[in-house]
């Protein structure tokens, strides 16, 4: 795998779960593409019949982004969560998978659990709780 420096253009694929997450990541996650110099690419994966709420999510890193002139492809998708994730990523050429871990979800630990052992995309995970103060030291304004 090459450095970050060796890669011309990193592209990084966001994932968010919903709205209430967004609202707790977006903004960091956005901070460090553009820290980075990275193409971001943000999606949403939904069961089959279930509600569209969760596609807010996208809105929040959609208006988050304006806010920090951070350009962002947005990608709502329907499918086995897992799954759809990897083929996307594979897909989009992505060098990087950021997601948000969720308090109490042990759904959300599977899906990490699946998406890393099946794939070869580096994958970071944002912990549920992190400082603020952390955030300000890691992440500049």
């Amino acid at each position: 795998m090459p450095y970050i420096d060796d890669i011309k253009f990193l592209k990084i694929m966001v994932l968010t779960s919903g709205p209430v997450p967004a609202e707790q990541n977006a903004r960091y996650i956005l901070k460090m593409a553009r820290n980075l110099r990275a193409d971001v690419l943000v999606v949403h994966v939904r069961d089959k019949g279930e509600s569209r709420e969760g596609d807010l999510a996208l809105d929040i890193f959609d208006k988050i982004s304006k806010e920090l002139n951070v350009p962002v492809r947005l990608k709502p998708a329907i499918g086995e969560i897992s799954q759809t994730i990897i083929e996307i990523a594979k897909l989009e050429e992505v060098n990087l998978i950021v997601m948000g871990a969720t308090e109490g979800r042990n759904v959300a630990t599977w899906i990490i659990d699946k998406i890393i052992n099946q794939t070869d995309i580096p994958v970071v995970i944002i912990p549920w709780k992190y400082e603020e103060k952390l955030h300000k030291e890691v992440i500049s304004a």
